[in-house]
């Protein structure tokens, strides 16, 4: 039986990609799969940064879903200055012989090397180093190790990554556009795509357009994280409110978290939320989206597009809302646009910045046509069921692992 061994240090031992997904993924497919979780001070961290209670997570090693976890002390983030030497150490190593005793950031190559992997899956640039030194170490042994690289984003095309994609067997990331890049980077490593997507929900029903109501609140949702460049609370706010201001019964359904200070940092941006009388605020599992996602009438996307990474983008929370037919209105995002004009299932507004008054006007114009609105909804449904749902990611998880 295969061994993987998932290598992730910033990354929240539960994150949905890594855990939620691929690991309960290729556990099912019958491979052996541990997935090396970082303990800060201690503790094993949720997806919101927050520790984790309870017994089952206290042991260095658990088992979830089939997977097994091994725990690791892990070290918090540096500074950019210290970042960058411990950057120029890695490529020094890796340009020379390989040491006894390599460079370790942490417990997590000496943790990955006890567990004899057959393919070591790195999350993350600086994972991608423990990657490389264990298959080498392994190599000196004589043991066969093989190496991917799982891209969640647009990583910058340093020195140190050139070098480590020298010994990278496969590369897997999130969008086509991002694929094309890499590809054009580092022509000498096969590039797969493995969407963010949820299984495919067929348990929401099909129902007739209803008319407009002023007794049924017209529902728009969010998901994710919430930060002045991904979501905008104060966009949302001014929406909300541009809406009712048009005598349109409007609330927004907000499941995600505020993560990063607002403004000067002095607003409880989150108390600011949850006071608003047409916003409802909340977090909620990722088990638990496609339910509370089947009452929404149509998604919202706001990226600021000054990152190259959000151009390129195709988030978890595009596929969460088309999964449950929701139409999604988003900015002229590159990827996402492309998505969504293709299957005709949103709307693109045609500006990188479009202002909160942008955004009313088209979900005013959906309010006003049900037909639009049902069509669009239905199309987005289809998409996920012929093309991105996590069921066809899975069979590309498993091509890929069968080709190593």
């Amino acid at each position: 039986m295969m061994k993987i061994v998932k290598l992730i240090r910033k990354h929240s031992f539960q994150d949905v990609r890594v855990y939620q997904k691929q690991a309960r993924s290729l556990a099912a497919m019958g491979y052996d799969v541990c997935l090396m979780a970082p303990r800060y001070n201690g503790n094993l961290l949720d997806i919101n940064r927050r520790p984790v209670g309870g017994a089952l997570y206290r042991g260095i090693r658990f088992q979830l879903d089939g997977v097994t976890f091994a725990t690791f002390a892990a070290k918090r983030s540096v500074t950019d200055k210290e970042a960058a030497a411990w950057e120029s150490r890695m490529l020094t190593e890796l340009q020379g012989e390989t040491p006894d005793s390599p460079l370790s950031w942490d417990g997590l190559l000496s943790g990955a090397l006890l567990e004899e992997g057959d393919v070591y899956h790195a999350h993350e640039p600086w994972t991608l180093y423990e990657a490389v030194m264990a298959k080498r170490l392994l190599q000196r042994q004589g043991k066969r190790a093989k190496v991917i690289f799982d891209a969640h984003e647009l990583e910058g095309d340093s020195p140190l990554l050139r070098r480590l994609m020298l010994e990278t067997d496969h590369m897997i990331t999130v969008s086509d556009s991002i694929g094309e890049l890499y590809r054009q980077r580092y022509p000498h490593v096969t590039v797969s795509i493995i969407y963010n997507s949820p299984l495919y929900e067929n348990e929401v029903a099909e129902t007739a357009p209803a008319a407009a109501s002023d007794e049924k609140a017209f529902t728009i949702g969010y998901e994710g994280m919430l930060t002045k460049e991904k979501g905008d609370p104060v966009r949302i706010m001014a929406i909300a409110d541009r809406l009712a201001q048009e005598g349109i019964n409007v609330r927004f359904k907000v499941l995600g978290k505020v993560v990063l200070p607002y403004g000067q940092g002095k607003v409880n941006m989150e108390k600011v939320l949850c006071d608003h009388p047409r916003i409802d605020y909340g977090w909620a599992p990722f088990q638990q989206l496609g339910k509370l996602w089947s009452g929404v009438d149509a998604g919202y996307i706001y990226f600021d597009l000054g990152v190259s990474n959000r151009i390129h983008a195709l988030p978890n929370k595009l596929f969460s809302l088309m999964n449950s037919g929701v139409p999604i209105v988003v900015n002229a995002a590159q990827a996402m646009g492309d998505l969504i004009n293709r299957y005709q299932c949103g709307i693109v507004i045609p500006k990188r910045n479009p202002s909160a008054d942008d955004y009313a006007e088209q979900f005013a114009l959906l309010y006003r046509d049900r037909e639009l609105l049902h069509r669009l909804g239905r199309n987005a449904k289809e998409a996920m069921h012929s093309t991105y749902s996590w069921n066809r990611m899975e069979q590309r998880l498993r091509d890929i692992y069968h080709s190593l």
